[in-house]
């Protein structure tokens, strides 16, 4: 509840994972942080001082019966997350059908998942909420942090970073703001002119009609100035108890500086305008991408209609065991591990949501964890530098000096293909075995032709891997890369037994019916789709990263089968999600930008209507694709986005088009 986020002003902090806070436990057994000497919430009674200071002065639960669309709270101080449960207690009473509660919380001295429990157990009216907050509650990461309750229709994306980094990647629409912390004269670094600033340019959102609120419990002329200049209607009321005043307001544009048409805003990050609620959305392809995306649409309210011409998992994604891991860079790759680790830690949590628990001999998917081996001079010294640079924590990945590697313990493997099905596992998702061939129409009209019969939809989602160029038609611009992969099956009865996923040149995954999947090759421009036997013999030479042991069993391996798929990758190695662009009007529109960068003109997105993109996560769709696909239907549903606006750039598909176009290429 109480934001221990600001000490300094500076934003260059690079760490990977922050302190827990130094706490101590007073005679009413409440948690007081020691760098503040203050407690995080009321001794009279915190539960009560959140309902009155940030529920009763937002308009909360009174708002929620009468909004119909994502309700977004944006709050400064996570702290023990007593704000968060107590929002989400009256939440669950009082929302309307089509609300979904987002609550962004921002925290830079994350409380232990001890801290928490011991903290939170003081409120037993919670300990439901609190039970399952506390279960998926993140290692202390910096960076973003997706949780979601789909059934509870409640997200909460979890910051852990100093709120002036944290709030620059932030956009609207936001719909109230509780602006909790320790008080201006303890925290005045907090509480500065980039607050009010960040504040203003958020809530004045071009493209939403929603006015946004905000509640503090602190009535200091500086708070209340700048939330004045940051374009509220700001006023006095009774605070708390003891505490005479507190502010409330209503934001009011007018009152604030005025900003420019865009208000600050680049184009391409103003999505399009969200679908109606219960829309029809087509999703063309049904491997992972297509998949995560459907059922991410579905919890969302829409019909998705699912189509694939090869049946659900049949592509790439029908690997029996593909590992779920990631591989961070030790250095200078930061948009590529922020994605990968936010994406990665969600992408767990979806598998056991999905998944039944692991049974033997009956098995779909096993945290087994992964073993990434330093199997050679340059890997060694990538992890040692790794290690020394980021210092994560060992529940997060460790190093192993035993095993000679790095040792992801919540990792393991999934089967794609039951993942997939138990994906597609829901009321409002229908599948059909066809081929998407022609999209027609705009947003909340479109014509969808496939080889079966004609659909309509307010928009679709192309997840169709290196044939996405095909359905973009004239518009195609995605330099997507197919490259061949080859699995090698072996007997696992004459071989040495491995308990968790190997990870080297190849991965390997502990046996599974008297099987071991190893694998798999990377063959660009080739697309020989029957079983080779030198890629085979490449798989067994790569037996040898796995240890003596291994290599020794190399020569007496026998070769039960294999599978070839074929991945779909970026240039830059991130995946592409997000809506399309209709190319020639794009490069019309900016063109300026070819002689300068910087001049941005102020024209809005050509997009093409109703068309969006879930494709290019390579070997890694197990980890990346279910981030992806709720980015994606966050920003159909009119809602916030649950990452940083650098990742969100960082994945649009238009970006090769923007840098080719700054390149003069086109």
């Amino acid at each position: 509840m109480r934001n221990l986020s600001i000490k300094e002003t500076t934003t260059g902090d690079t760490d990977t994972v922050l302190r827990h806070p130094d706490l101590t436990w007073n005679e009413h057994g409440l948690p007081v942080a020691d760098d503040f000497d203050d407690p995080y919430f009321s001794v009279e009674n915190g539960l009560e001082e959140t309902r009155y200071v940030f529920l009763k002065q937002n308009g909360l639960p009174q708002r929620w019966q009468s909004h119909q669309a994502p309700f977004r709270i944006i709050e400064t101080g996570f702290g023990t997350g007593l704000n968060f449960l107590a929002t989400w207690q009256a939440f669950q009473s009082t929302r309307g059908e089509n609300n979904w509660l987002h609550f962004t919380s921002i925290e830079k001295f994350p409380l232990s998942r001890e801290q928490l429990q011991k903290a939170l157990a003081l409120w037993p009216e919670l300990r439901e909420l609190s039970d399952r907050l506390i279960e998926a509650y993140p290692p202390a990461l910096r960076g973003f942090h997706t949780l979601k309750w789909p059934d509870e229709r409640v997200s909460l994306t979890l910051i852990f970073d100093d709120v002036h980094s944290a709030l620059p990647q932030l956009n609207g629409p936001v719909d109230a703001w509780f602006l909790d912390g320790f008080a201006p004269a303890k925290n005045p670094a907090m509480w500065s002119d980039a607050l009010f600033s960040e504040i203003r340019r958020i809530s004045r959102n071009p493209r939403s009609n929603r006015i946004p609120t905000v509640a503090t419990f602190t009535a200091a002329g500086v708070v209340r100035r700048g939330l004045k200049g940051a374009g509220f209607n700001i006023a006095k009321v009774p605070g708390f108890g003891r505490k005479r005043e507190m502010l409330a307001g209503r934001y009011a544009a007018t009152t604030g500086p005025e900003q420019g048409r865009l208000h600050n805003h680049l184009p391409w990050q103003l999505f399009p305008a969200p679908l109606k609620d219960a829309s029809k959305v087509v999703v063309a392809g049904a491997g992972l991408s297509g998949c995560t995306t459907a059922r991410a649409l579905a919890e969302r309210g829409f019909r998705v209609t699912l189509c694939d011409p090869e049946g659900i998992a049949n592509g790439a994604s029908g690997n029996p065991q593909g590992g779920l891991y990631i591989k961070l860079a030790a250095d200078n790759q930061a948009t590529h591990s922020d994605f990968y680790r936010q994406a990665y830690l969600l992408a767990l949590k979806e598998v056991e949501r999905m998944l039944e628990a692991p049974v033997e001999n009956n098995k779909t998917w096993d945290a087994c964890g992964v073993l990434q081996l330093a199997y050679s001079a340059k890997e060694e010294v990538r992890q040692q530098r790794f290690v020394e640079r980021h210092q994560p924590p060992a529940e997060f990945v460790a190093s192993d000096s035993e095993k000679k590697g790095l040792i992801f313990p919540a990792a393991g493997w999934v089967s794609p293909a039951d993942f997939c099905k138990a994906l597609v596992n829901h009321p409002n998702i229908q599948f059909i075995t066809a081929a998407v061939t022609r999209i027609t129409g705009e947003q909340n009209a479109l014509a969808i032709t496939t080889d079966s019969g004609d659909l309509d939809a307010s928009a679709i989602v192309i997840a169709t891997a290196h044939q996405a160029n095909e359905l973009a038609g004239e518009h195609s611009y995605l330099p997507t890369k197919k490259i061949r992969g080859q699995l090698t099956y072996l007997n696992a009865d004459a071989l040495p037994t491995a308990d968790t996923v190997l990870c080297a040149r190849s991965y390997m995954a502990p046996p599974l019916n008297g099987r071991l999947v190893l694998g798999a090759t990377y063959n660009l421009k080739d697309e020989e789709a029957e079983l080779r036997d030198s890629d085979h013999q490449t798989n067994l030479s790569h037996l040898c990263d796995f240890g003596a042991e291994w290599e020794t069993a190399a020569n007496s391996a026998e070769i039960i089968g294999g599978r070839v798929g074929f991945r779909c990758t970026t240039p830059d190695y991130l995946p592409m999600a997000g809506p399309l662009v209709v190319k020639d009007e794009f490069v019309k529109r900016f063109r300026p930008m070819t002689k300068n960068a910087k001049r941005i003109p102020r024209e809005p997105m050509p997009w093409m209507s109703g068309v969006w993109l879930n494709i290019g996560h390579g070997s890694r769709g197990l980890a990346s694709s279910s981030l992806c696909a709720e980015l994606i239907a966050e920003q159909m549903a009119g809602d916030a986005v649950s990452t940083s606006q650098t990742v969100v750039d960082a994945l649009a598909p238009n970006r090769f088009l923007l840098r080719d176009l700054i390149r003069n290429k086109l």
